[in-house]
């Protein structure tokens, strides 16, 4: 039997299930980010960021010192002409977090992922090594 740490809101879970939909309903704009953190028991909305265009800029929007989970919807175009737009969660915990927040957020970790079914998954530590090695991955 697993013990949840902190409950992951409504709104939480909705804001990301209508990432898997935004193709449909804004299509000129091709990156979408929905940043969610822990408050006290509770994982809450900190920001839908419609003004970032990338991973670089997103991760520059983040804290230095606070952990966060994002997911991010973004416009793919494969070699064969077809397009997609996945999601993909982004557990970021800089390494100068307070360690209680670091594991609180890393007990949830599981949980956020399961609850809101995403799949592919990434881990950014610093700001720094989050260069194009890891834009390779999704592009």
């Amino acid at each position: 039997m697993s013990s949840v740490t902190c409950s992951i809101s409504e709104e939480v879970i909705s804001g990301v299930n209508a990432l898997r939909f935004i193709k449909t309903t804004i299509t000129s704009k091709p990156f979408h980010a929905y940043v969610a953190k822990i408050d006290a028991t509770q994982m809450v909305v900190e920001d839908q960021l419609d003004d970032v265009t990338d991973f670089p800029t997103l991760i520059d929007e983040l804290p230095d010192n606070e952990p966060r989970y994002i997911v991010v919807s973004y416009r793919k175009e494969h070699e064969d002409g077809r397009v997609s737009y996945p999601l993909v969660f982004i557990y970021y915990c800089p390494e100068t977090a307070p360690p209680q927040k670091l594991m609180l957020y890393a007990s949830t970790q599981t949980s956020f992922a399961n609850e809101t079914k995403l799949g592919k998954s990434l881990l950014v530590e610093d700001k720094e090594k989050f260069s194009e090695e890891w834009e390779e991955l999704f592009y």
